[in-house]
């Protein structure tokens, strides 16, 4: 995999961190494991993606210190690997369909054995392999339509909660809305600066005990937050949403609107290898909704 994926412009690849991590118990030994907190403590810094490089190695290093496990070779070898599954290093990386663990691999090869036979023929497997793409795709639609025709329901009176209703499809609406929930419940403001265009914004963050930068342009509208969400999910955190919210911006910028997340998204007709149409995905036009004060 790691030969071919660079044909792949788009793509990054990356070590399953879980199992890595499942790995764990069996490398460092059983008296470490379970007579100590070591394994939580090395959970808690390998898999929060709000670590900077510098900081994870400083975490680690402390850790690995404090437990005389410098010697050990595996824990060695896997941090010398780090830039290949610790978070810190590709948090400006866009992965919105990051795959940490094998959850979603195994959930396909789930769906596609209800409809396989290991002693059928190969006109047998294809017959249900279409079968099984024909459901995929009847679900793809009930979703959209669904997304078009019924309406989601607020749980604050943020305009870009509101905004966020008509142009999201519901599985994104609903994601946002917790970061808009969040915003209220757990932000609020520290120290700020400015520079001639731009004004630094910490934002204290009472869940997370962590304070935040946004780095905000009036003018244009320009948001960017220490936490990179945005770079790495491709829809704006809770702090940009509280600091938006503050400065009475009503919708959510277009450039923080990534089209595929949205129901205005245009899906391409699908073909058969003989150039036959299979599906044109004609949905419903929803333009008219997402101009919304």
């Amino acid at each position: 995999m790691k030969i071919a994926m660079p044909a792949f412009k788009a793509a990054a690849h990356r070590y399953c961190m879980w199992h890595i991590m499942q790995k764990l118990p069996e490398k460092v030994g059983t008296t470490v494991t379970k007579e100590t907190d070591f394994v939580s403590r090395m959970n808690s810094i390998v898999w929060d993606s709000d670590l900077e490089p510098f900081d994870f190695e400083e975490k680690w290093s402390a850790l690995i210190e404090e437990f005389h496990l410098e010697d050990n070779g595996w824990l060695t070898y896997m941090f010398n690997k780090r830039q290949r599954w610790i978070p810190a290093y590709y948090r400006d990386i866009p992965l919105g369909c990051l795959l940490r663990t094998t959850q979603r691999s195994e959930s396909m090869n789930s769906f596609f054995k209800r409809f396989e036979n290991p002693r059928g023929t190969l006109v047998e497997f294809w017959l249900r392999f279409q079968s099984a793409m024909d459901q995929q795709r009847y679900t793809q639609k009930s979703l959209d339509r669904d997304s078009d025709l019924c309406l989601t329901r607020t749980k604050t009176m943020l305009h870009l909660e509101i905004h966020a209703s008509f142009v999201y499809t519901h599985a994104l609406f609903y994601e946002f809305q917790k970061r808009c929930v969040s915003s209220l419940n757990s932000c609020s403001a520290g120290d700020s600066s400015r520079d001639s265009t731009t004004r630094f914004l910490d934002v204290e963050d009472a869940i997370l005990r962590t304070t935040y930068t946004v780095a905000f342009n009036p003018t244009t509208f320009d948001a960017k937050c220490s936490c990179k969400m945005f770079e790495r999910k491709g829809y704006i955190c809770k702090h940009i949403i509280w600091i938006l919210s503050g400065k009475g911006v009503r919708k959510i910028p277009n450039k923080y609107l990534l089209s595929r997340w949205t129901k205005n998204t245009k899906k391409m007709p699908l073909y058969d290898v003989h150039g036959q149409l299979i599906d044109d995905f004609d949905s419903s036009d929803t333009s008219s909704l997402v101009d919304v004060d």
